[in-house]
């Protein structure tokens, strides 16, 4: 029989793994901070991107079919809203001849964390075309032509009030038509546009989400597991969708895709559930 050998506290051998372990475990503690640090200090700018790649950030300059409504000979208007802290965002209403006297329902569409509202221009002449409705696309501060800011949470809730606002009150939109759509971040923000419109008795007739996420938290958990024990320290964005999908009474339509490579698919399954609770 082989002779076994057995490493004991005071070996050399016990030393050396003692020290590979220590000195490993303070290594990767030590990465896992930093990370978390600047998470903290950077998760606003890794949430939001209000230029991306080689698009600029104002649609005027995007790639021709890109830059306005006009180029699609499309009717419209353009509005530079003023939110209640001051800030004023960009916004274009698609808006059809007689709308109100038709009764036409109004789309409020709020886009994913990158880019300006011309990259949507393609997605939201179908739904005025396709679906007969008024199609108002609203920019969030910091990106396009709006103002200046550094976009945050609490300023997009206040971009996406104050674009409530101005189009339940515009002479051409029927108020009981309104339906609020978002597309990924959007789809945060449509939820929380829900939630306060309920919460001040203003009209909406629904909400429309796509591949959208339950919470920033969850999608930490997923593009971030190392960092995802640390959180509850270094966490301060929350768009907690999937609280407020099983408290609001309006009608939500979710339109989810397999294969998003971003959000993953159980995000909008999970939201699904919470809205039939």
């Amino acid at each position: 029989m082989e002779s076994e050998q057995v490493i004991t506290g005071s070996s050399p051998a016990w030393n050396l793994a003692m020290t590979i372990l220590w000195r490993g475990g303070i290594f990767v503690g030590g990465l896992a901070s930093v990370v978390a640090g600047l998470l903290y200090v950077k998760q606003d700018s890794l949430l939001y991107f209000p230029e991306i790649g080689n698009v600029p950030r104002r649609p005027g300059s995007n790639p021709r079919r890109y830059r306005s409504p006009a180029e699609h000979q499309i009717p419209y208007e353009t509005h530079m809203i003023r939110c209640e802290d001051g800030v004023t965002i960009h916004s274009w209403l698609l808006l059809h001849p007689n709308s109100r006297r038709e009764r036409l329902p109004t789309i409020l569409f709020f886009h994913g964390n990158a880019g300006n509202i011309g990259l949507r221009l393609p997605n939201a002449i179908q739904m005025f075309h396709y679906l007969n409705a008024n199609i108002h696309l609203v920019e969030y501060r910091g990106y396009g032509d709006s103002d200046d800011v550094k976009p945050s949470e609490a300023g997009l809730k206040l971009d996406a009030e104050a674009a409530l606002r101005f189009i339940a009150d515009h002479k051409e939109i029927d108020s009981q038509q309104i339906f609020i759509f978002g597309r990924s971040l959007g789809g945060a923000v449509a939820f929380h546009l829900a939630q306060y419109a309920e919460k001040n008795k203003i009209p909406a007739a629904g909400v429309i989400v796509e591949n959208t996420f339950v919470s920033i938290a969850k999608m930490v958990d997923y593009l971030m597991p190392l960092v995802a024990p640390l959180k509850p320290l270094v966490l301060r964005i929350g768009w907690n969708s999937g609280r407020i999908a099983a408290r609001i009474k309006t009608p939500v339509l979710y339109l989810a895709g397999a294969a998003d490579q971003l959000v993953p698919h159980p995000h909008m399954q999970e939201l699904f559930s919470a809205s039939r609770k």
